[in-house]
Protein backbone atom coordinates (compact mmCIF):
# COMPACT_ATOMS: atom_id res chain seq x y z
CA UNK A 1 0.00 0.00 0.00
CA UNK A 2 0.98 3.71 -0.90
CA UNK A 3 0.84 5.43 2.45
CA UNK A 4 -0.20 9.63 2.03
CA UNK A 5 -1.73 12.01 4.23
CA UNK A 6 -5.31 10.93 2.69
CA UNK A 7 -4.29 7.28 4.43
CA UNK A 8 -4.39 9.37 7.21
CA UNK A 9 -6.81 11.59 7.09
CA UNK A 10 -9.59 9.23 8.34
CA UNK A 11 -7.92 8.41 11.55
CA UNK A 12 -7.46 12.01 12.35
CA UNK A 13 -10.92 13.04 11.52
CA UNK A 14 -12.56 9.64 13.82
CA UNK A 15 -10.35 10.85 16.34
CA UNK A 16 -11.41 14.78 16.11
CA UNK A 17 -14.90 13.72 15.64
CA UNK A 18 -15.24 11.08 19.00
CA UNK A 19 -15.77 8.43 16.83
CA UNK A 20 -12.10 6.83 17.69
CA UNK A 21 -10.43 7.06 21.18
CA UNK A 22 -7.18 8.24 21.77
CA UNK A 23 -5.48 4.94 22.54
CA UNK A 24 -7.12 3.50 19.27
CA UNK A 25 -5.55 6.30 17.11
CA UNK A 26 -2.16 5.83 19.10
CA UNK A 27 -2.21 2.58 18.24
CA UNK A 28 -3.21 2.30 14.95
CA UNK A 29 -0.68 4.97 13.96
CA UNK A 30 2.02 3.16 15.89
CA UNK A 31 1.06 -0.49 13.72
CA UNK A 32 1.16 1.76 10.38
CA UNK A 33 4.84 3.32 10.99
CA UNK A 34 6.25 -0.17 11.97
CA UNK A 35 4.82 -1.59 8.71
CA UNK A 36 5.80 1.37 6.99
CA UNK A 37 9.71 0.84 8.66
CA UNK A 38 9.53 -3.28 7.28
CA UNK A 39 8.84 -2.44 3.81
CA UNK A 40 5.34 -3.69 3.80
CA UNK A 41 4.09 -0.30 3.33
CA UNK A 42 5.67 2.87 1.12
CA UNK A 43 4.96 6.76 0.78
CA UNK A 44 3.10 8.16 -2.26
CA UNK A 45 5.64 9.89 -3.96
CA UNK A 46 3.76 12.84 -3.79
CA UNK A 47 3.68 13.23 -0.60
CA UNK A 48 6.39 15.12 1.46
CA UNK A 49 7.99 12.18 3.93
CA UNK A 50 8.57 14.74 6.77
CA UNK A 51 4.73 16.17 7.23
CA UNK A 52 4.09 12.30 7.26
CA UNK A 53 6.19 11.49 10.03
CA UNK A 54 5.25 14.39 11.98
CA UNK A 55 1.44 13.60 11.24
CA UNK A 56 2.38 9.79 12.69
CA UNK A 57 4.26 10.98 15.33
CA UNK A 58 1.10 13.11 16.75
CA UNK A 59 -1.19 10.04 16.10
CA UNK A 60 1.09 7.83 18.37
CA UNK A 61 1.39 10.46 20.98
CA UNK A 62 -2.54 10.86 20.85
CA UNK A 63 -2.57 9.43 24.34
CA UNK A 64 0.50 10.75 26.13
CA UNK A 65 -0.45 11.89 29.26
CA UNK A 66 1.02 14.95 31.52
CA UNK A 67 -0.68 13.08 34.78
CA UNK A 68 -3.63 10.76 35.33
CA UNK A 69 -6.57 13.02 33.53
CA UNK A 70 -4.11 15.42 31.50
CA UNK A 71 -3.28 14.78 28.16
CA UNK A 72 -0.22 16.11 26.49
CA UNK A 73 -2.17 17.34 23.85
CA UNK A 74 -5.18 19.32 24.00
CA UNK A 75 -8.01 18.31 21.20
CA UNK A 76 -7.07 21.38 19.25
CA UNK A 77 -3.63 20.15 18.18
CA UNK A 78 -5.71 17.38 16.41
CA UNK A 79 -7.47 19.79 14.47
CA UNK A 80 -4.84 22.31 13.87
CA UNK A 81 -2.56 19.95 12.48
CA UNK A 82 -5.48 18.31 10.35
CA UNK A 83 -6.54 21.72 9.01
CA UNK A 84 -2.81 22.73 8.42
CA UNK A 85 -1.98 19.27 6.05
CA UNK A 86 -4.19 16.89 6.13
CA UNK A 87 -7.90 18.23 5.40
CA UNK A 88 -8.55 16.51 1.85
Amino acid sequence: MKISLNTLAPVFEALINGQMSREEASDWAIILEQEWDAKVHTASSSVDESVLYDSLDLLKAADFKNSPTEYFHVPEDFVEHYNKYIKR
